[in-house]
């Protein structure tokens, strides 16, 4: 089912969004709604997403949604967004400046710099997304788009460990913001119809709470907890869990494990910066794009090939 290419407006904290929305994939409520937030502004940017929606496809046999919300990148840089079948485009055309800033700095050839505010603008996003989904959706998965998903099953992981008193399970628990740690928002999983009901949203309240890690606290102040998978950021020992024999071993990037040790989800992370294409530390884009395109999926290669999915 797909529904004919719209406008619409948003207000969201006080300001107009004015969304272009394009939707080719509707699920009933029951289905996972996955929101990823993007920035192109470089051929960067467009492989990591890419990739990312490529590792959704191949590793979700589960029904579910994917929203792209994309804020405010040259129109250039999405019309391969828009030719896909697999993903509901939500283009946001204007600058998600905070409303406290007067005049927002400019890039060398006049644009107003988004990755000033780049929590906010991502907040904005995600805040455009939960006002396009179905309201009465179960679940709701954020992720980065600098992420892949690498195991079958990883999303049903996920929503499954939501029972009783956990609200919402993720890939990774920071703790460098809170002694008891938040959900990162690079991924994880909430009980969406307990977000409505307590009312919370994804803004950041710098400079202690990034983007998304209200979602945590306010969760624990109505008596609820969360879930996170063990991963290697925080215990780089669980490399040695992994087989010698998988291109995961040794990988210099996030890497986040279901119960039966299987890696399930990963995330660049800081080696690449998503806004510039610079690369500082870990892996680089190639060695990223190397990895999933030439060893995850081509331990699968029929299945690949039957969706379609093949390198930039």
């Amino acid at each position: 089912m797909s529904i004919a290419p719209c406008d619409i407006e948003l207000i969201i904290d006080r300001q107009s969004y004015r969304v272009e929305v394009t939707r080719k994939v509707v699920q009933s409520p029951e289905a996972p709604k996955l929101i990823i937030v993007s920035h192109i502004i470089n051929d960067v940017g467009k492989s990591l997403l890419k990739a990312c929606l490529d590792g959704v496809k191949h590793f979700t046999p589960e029904t579910h949604e994917v929203w792209v919300v994309d804020n405010n990148s040259p129109r250039q840089n999405l019309d391969w967004l828009l030719e896909r079948d697999d993903v509901n485009a939500a283009l946001n055309r204007v600058e998600p400046i905070p409303p406290h800033v007067d005049e927002a700095p400019v890039t060398k050839d006049g644009k107003q710099d988004q990755k000033n505010w780049g929590s906010y603008a991502n907040a904005i996003g995600l805040e455009i997304g939960i006002r396009l989904i179905d309201p009465l959706s179960k679940h709701v998965m954020l992720m980065h788009m600098d992420t892949c998903p690498c195991y079958p099953g990883w999303l049903s992981f996920l929503t499954t460990k939501i029972v009783g008193s956990i609200g919402a399970a993720g890939v990774r628990l920071d703790r460098s913001r809170t002694p008891e740690g938040v959900l990162h928002v690079l991924g994880y999983v909430v009980d969406y119809q307990l977000f409505r009901e307590l009312g919370l949203d994804f803004f950041p309240d710098l400079p202690q709470l990034d983007v998304g890690d209200k979602v945590t606290v306010k969760l624990r102040e109505f008596g609820y907890e969360v879930f996170s998978c063990r991963n290697t950021m925080w215990s780089p020992e669980l490399d040695g869990e992994i087989p010698l024999s998988s291109p995961l071993r040794g990988l210099r990037v996030d890497r986040a494990f279901d119960d039966n040790g299987n890696v399930i989800f990963l995330h660049l992370g800081r080696g690449v910066r998503r806004s510039t294409g610079e690369h500082k530390a870990g892996i680089s884009l190639e060695e990223w794009l190397d990895v999933i395109y030439n060893s995850l999926f081509l331990s699968s290669t029929n299945r690949a090939q039957d969706l379609g999915i093949f390198p930039n």
